[in-house]
């Protein structure tokens, strides 16, 4: 069996590598200015998250008022929960700046649990080898969580945009290694 032909890998002939190389390579310019202006990209963060629950509580109160199986208390829940979805949005949509500050709590939030959950973790499997890493990247995580709410209101005008930025670039520079070692093949 060669190498490509395991279960469940893409087989390097299947990949475009021109298009991936460039698809690549707008990650990365993305990545980049999302970093030089980090609130013009927390802003569309924002946005685009306010879209992303608007259509997901539309649909949520479509599929709601369309079900014709389950109880009616399921459905209502279902309905009331897309509501609230299509709020949320509006809100995210009329006051952005407020919606930034709630976002980035949510983001430090998760971090924060993230990182405990990474130590709990890697307190449990301290008999593996190299478990220090898995206990590393928590502390690192609650360190992050720390520093953004310590930076808070402040930190909401560009954290999300920072964030936004690296993974842009991290995804970018994964595309065009991808890419260049499709094409070396």
């Amino acid at each position: 069996m060669k190498p490509d032909d395991r279960p469940g890998l893409i087989p390097t002939g299947s990949l475009n590598a021109p298009w991936m190389l460039v698809m690549g390579g707008v990650l990365i310019l993305g990545g980049i200015v999302s970093i030089v202006n980090p609130f013009a990209a927390s802003l569309a963060v924002t946005v685009l998250a306010g879209a992303t629950f608007l259509f997901g509580g539309a649909m949520q109160v479509w599929l709601a008022v369309r079900a014709e199986d389950g109880s009616s208390g399921g459905r209502l829940a279902a309905g009331v929960l897309g509501a609230l979805m299509i709020v949320l949005a509006l809100m995210l949509w009329f006051d952005p700046l407020a919606g930034m500050l709630t976002l980035t709590l949510v983001v430090a939030t998760l971090f924060l649990a993230i990182g405990v959950f990474r130590i709990w973790f890697a307190m449990r499997m301290t008999h593996r080898a190299r478990w220090i890493w898995t206990a590393a990247s928590g502390g690192l995580s609650i360190l992050l969580a720390v520093i953004i709410f310590a930076a808070l209101p402040e930190a909401a005008a560009t954290t999300l945009g920072l964030l936004l930025g690296v993974e842009l670039l991290m995804s970018g520079a994964a595309a065009v290694a991808l890419a260049l070692a499709a094409r070396s093949e």
